[in-house]
């Protein structure tokens, strides 16, 4: 006995040294044995691959010739069957050789039974086991006219689905005798009959039959009579483990009642009253019975589902969810799976399926993943089926983390955005849904150049519910750093806040959807870090100011929770300038008490701001900067007076009319004498007397434009209707320009025009326009009146009454800010004098 076994030692080494490429027409390699059927069958079982192949798995049986001829023979009978006889219920063959040495038969790769139940001892897998060897064992004795007469533990293995596959096919024959050429009956060799002592344990569970050798009752026997003894033996074994006895075959032990009540009519002596296979399966499968389930229901259906109606299909499916739950691990993961996986690639499949399929995929690892679903889904992503793409955008975020992020870049997004433009709303809202999902695994150039660029285009979308939807997707990822969503790199940029987001949203603010306003709003909110505060200050507050008194309490509601957000950011930006933009000249001591006229400005200017700062009032600044920014640009003819003298003036705001009537003669003349005066003295008292109103506009808060007023004059405090009443004489005007260095601007009624006049008693050295130094403000006014300084050489002059021909008498621009002020009257023509002073204002 110890040298059998050094020879079989021997023969068997030799056989996995070769690795499959010393055998003819055998391509599997012979790998590790597996111990656990070691002296369960006359076989030894191998894991094996494909040698071209090492991803494609096999099992190999092994059976060397030395053992004897009985196990030859039965080794060649079982390679002749395993040919011969395909069932999706029988271990599917690959491939088989014989040689001189041992004979060799490669299967998918599978389990033995013994091993898979102290592992997964499952109910439903066992149901369905039974099921399916009941099944197969029908198509033995019904279809194949066989007989198995081996059916036990040993001869059953288990796939990686957990679906039981029938194996053993040692002594499978026919129950008729072979007849001989010519016409006698040759010498019976059945293999059940003469090979039952090779089968190791095979005496414990042998039918009574064939111990009895009443070959003419078993050939007189309804199809499956004999192998129902041993269906009842394989139940035995599967509940009571390892049978030692037939006597072992009368205790119930674990077995069920419901099927223990089928294993009494499965051991009847007589064969007659023996229930088949056949028989059990029909029996077992009525209500109430042990293979009513729904495990075993969805399985046949799943299983046949080729041949159904699409409204069994969809009854099916609508309950597939809840059932899934309740399925073993491995038979989801292999057997439902693969089919649902089938049944989407071919176009039968709907949402629900898709549901199976990600509610399975959820109990696989990362490699299981992207082997069995990954390849599927990326297939999907390309179908033109409108309802498939529909299903995979609403389960998107179940699935696409598991999915490799160079996957997804470069397979799954180039299909993704083309949801964007698709002429069906249900998909683009879908997409923009979908993008919070996809977003984490894509690159920062790809999120950056098209799926943010593609959302801000359905900001602009006809359906409102999209362009709410895409805002709000927008603001997500705008602030996914702060950890919504978790993106690999630094999310959206900041150009593409700047000069994409931005834009966009501001266009939103005008959406004539409430909900897409309040949206804009709440995203300008959360993004408010984003902002620029210069840009807050000239673009966002003056478009968000509308919507405080929106229509709609939610966005006026929303409005002012971004105005607050908005107004901190500047806030804070504010406090970082420096107090003034101007540069303070500081005189040397011994130098000149004359200062520059641009310096002086300049100076005046740093002073005014710091004023404002230590004033509690913001009026006394106000005249201080207004003083400041006159000095030494305008001198007026105040200046001709004795210091100390109170100058008469006539002060009325633009909003209301004088009140006092005149005659016509002395408006003239007040009109005609009316100059602009300099409010230097008022800037020392603080008070109105100098012609400015306090508390008729905000000056001091618009910003210089060209390094004079803006365009909004009409809000800066300037009051056009201060008014002098000093005397105009041609020689107060002389005094006047022989004793200043700036000029002199009296409004007068000129005696052809009937309207309003400006002449400039004016020095020709002094003005020629100068550039003004930096950092000073030079009204706009006076920058007009050197601009007419300068072109008066090539004009017609005419004297003014009063000044011996150095006065040129022009028609003064029309400043915007006075909006009030008709030049030449009211509604009169234009040559027509103005009988009204109201005509003007």
């Amino acid at each position: 006995m110890a040298s059998l076994s050094s020879y079989l030692f021997s023969t068997l080494s030799k056989v996995g040294s070769i690795g499959g490429s010393g055998i003819p027409d055998f391509h599997y390699t012979i790998g590790d044995k597996i111990e656990a059927f070691a002296g369960k069958g006359i076989w030894d079982v191998h894991h094996s691959t494909r040698t071209n192949d090492a991803k494609q798995e096999a099992t190999v049986f092994v059976l060397a010739k030395a053992r004897g001829s009985s196990y030859t023979a039965v080794a060649q009978n079982t390679l002749k069957r395993m040919r011969t006889l395909r069932h999706p219920g029988i271990l599917r063959y690959l491939e088989g050789a014989e040689t001189a040495e041992a004979v060799y038969i490669a299967t998918e790769p599978v389990t033995p039974l013994t091993q898979a139940l102290d592992v997964d001892k499952s109910d439903e897998l066992k149901q369905w086991g039974l099921y399916k060897i009941a099944e197969t064992m029908r198509f033995i004795n019904e279809d194949c006219k066989l007989i198995h007469a081996n059916l036990s533990a040993a001869s059953v293995f288990v796939t990686k689905a957990g679906e039981w596959k029938l194996g053993g096919l040692e002594l499978v024959d026919s129950p008729t005798p072979a007849i001989a050429t010519g016409g006698s009956s040759s010498q019976q060799q059945q293999a059940y009959r003469y090979y039952t002592g090779v089968i190791p344990g095979y005496s414990a569970r042998m039918a009574p039959e064939l111990e009895g050798q009443k070959w003419d009752v078993v050939e007189k026997a309804k199809p499956g009579a004999v192998d129902g003894w041993y269906l009842a033996c394989l139940v035995h074994e599967v509940y009571n483990g390892g049978l030692r006895s037939a006597s072992q075959l009368q205790s119930q032990g674990q077995i069920p009642a419901t099927l223990w009540a089928l294993c009494q009519r499965l051991l009847m002596p007589d064969l007659r009253r023996r229930m088949s296979p056949s028989e059990f399966l029909q029996t077992a499968s009525r209500q109430g019975g042990f293979l009513d389930s729904e495990f075993i229901k969805a399985s046949i259906f799943l299983e046949n589902i080729a041949v159904k109606e699409e409204d069994e299909k969809a009854a099916f499916f609508s309950g597939l969810d809840a059932l899934i739950p309740g399925f073993p691990q491995a038979f989801s993961k292999f057997k439902i799976l693969p089919e649902l996986l089938k049944l989407m690639e071919f176009g039968g499949g709907d949402a629900k399926v898709l549901s199976g399929i990600i509610q399975i995929g959820k109990g696989l690892d990362e490699q299981e993943y992207n082997d069995l679903v990954t390849p599927a889904i990326v297939q999907l992503f390309s179908s033109n089926d409108r309802a498939l793409r529909f299903s995979l955008l609403e389960y998107m975020d179940s699935f696409i983390q598991a999915i490799p992020s160079a996957v997804v870049s470069k397979r799954v997004f180039p299909n993704f955005v083309t949801g964007f433009l698709d002429t069906a709303p249900a998909i683009r809202e879908a997409t923009v849904k979908a993008s919070l999902a996809i977003a984490p695994k894509l690159g920062q150039k790809t999120l950056n150049s098209d799926l943010v660029k593609q959302l801000v285009r359905l900001v602009a979308d006809p359906e409102p519910g999209i362009r709410t939807n895409a805002l709000i997707c927008i603001g997500k990822l705008c602030t996914a750093k702060e950890g919504v969503l978790g993106l690999d790199g630094d999310g959206v940029s900041e150009s593409s806040h700047r000069y994409v987001i931005c834009p966009a949203l501001l266009q939103a603010f005008r959406d004539p959807f409430p909900p897409v306003r309040s949206a804009s709003l709440a995203v300008s909110t959360a993004c408010a870090s984003k902002w620029e505060a210069p840009e807050i200050a000239r673009r966002v507050i003056p478009c968000l100011s509308p919507l405080l008194i929106d229509g709609e309490k939610p966005v006026r509601t929303a409005a002012l929770k971004c105005l607050n957000a908005m107004v901190s950011r500047v806030e804070a930006y504010s406090q970082t300038l420096p107090d003034t933009m101007a540069k303070k000249v500081v005189a040397p001591a011994n130098a000149s008490a004359t200062v520059p006229a641009g310096q002086a400005s300049g100076s005046a200017q740093a002073e005014a701001a710091a004023s404002m700062a230590a004033s509690d009032t913001w009026g006394g600044w106000a005249v201080s900067s207004l003083s400041s920014t006159f000095s030494g640009a305008l001198s007026l003819a105040s200046s001709s007076l004795p210091i100390g003298q109170q100058q008469p003036q006539m002060q009325q705001p633009l909003s209301t009319p004088i009140a006092a009537e005149v005659s016509g003669s002395e408006k003239s003349k007040v009109f005609a004498s009316a100059t602009l005066s300099k409010p230097a003295a008022a800037a020392a008292s603080g008070t109105s007397g100098s012609g400015w109103e306090f508390n008729d506009d905000a000056w001091g808060n618009d910003d210089p434009v060209g390094k004079g007023w803006d365009d909004n004059d009409d809000e800066d405090g300037w009051n056009p209707h201060v008014l002098s009443t000093e005397s105009s004489t041609p020689a107060a005007i002389a005094a006047t320009a022989a004793t200043t260095t700036s000029s002199s601007y009296t409004l007068s009624a000129g005696p052809k025009s009937g309207g309003m006049t400006m002449s400039s008693t004016q020095q020709r050295p002094l003005l020629q326009p100068t550039a003004a130094p930096a950092g000073s403000s030079m009204p706009a006014a006076f920058k007009a009146s050197l601009k007419l300084a300068g072109s008066t050489a090539n004009n017609t002059r005419k004297p003014a009454t009063g000044e011996p021909g150095s006065t040129t008498t022009t028609t003064t621009p029309r400043r915007k800010g006075l909006g009030a002020m008709k030049l030449g009257g009211g509604g009169a023509s234009k040559n027509t004098p103005p009988s009204n002073l109201d005509d003007f204002f």
